[in-house]
Order: structure tokens, then C-alpha cells, then sequence
């Protein structure tokens, strides 16, 4: 499977704070490891997804990851 270099985490929160943040973007792959053409975001904290960073940092993302 494809995968994407320097997208990957160890945990949940953003290792040099501690804090929820949000991450991306992130391409995304088909059931065939194929890149579809599409890149969305992700919350550290409570792992909801969306297609465009503001749509988490504008009231999508309910955690603290969200912020400003």
C-alpha cells in the first residue's frame, strides 16, 4: 500500500506541546493503495475530518485542536 513520508505521528497531541492540533494535508488513497486526488485534515485531539482546514478551525473541530 502507498503510503505518504512525514505524515505520521506517534500519538495524538502535537509531540513538542501537548496540544490537539490539526494536521494535513493528507492525500488521500483508494482501497488499491491509489492516490484518488484528494487531501483532507484531520484533529489530533478528536480525529474528525474534513476536506478544508477551515472547516475544523472554524467550528467543525470541538476540541481544543481546533483553536486558533
Amino acid at each position: 500500500m502507498k503510503t505518504s513520508a512525514g505524515l505520521q505521528t506517534s500519538g495524538t497531541t502535537d509531540e513538542s506541546t501537548g496540544k490537539a492540533r490539526i494536521e494535513g494535508p493528507i492525500p488521500e488513497f483508494d482501497k488499491y493503495g491509489d492516490y484518488t486526488g484528494y487531501d483532507y485534515f484531520r484533529c489530533t485531539g478528536c480525529g474528525i475530518e474534513a476536506m478544508r482546514h477551515r472547516d475544523l478551525r472554524d467550528g467543525g473541530c470541538k476540541c481544543d485542536g481546533g483553536g486558533p
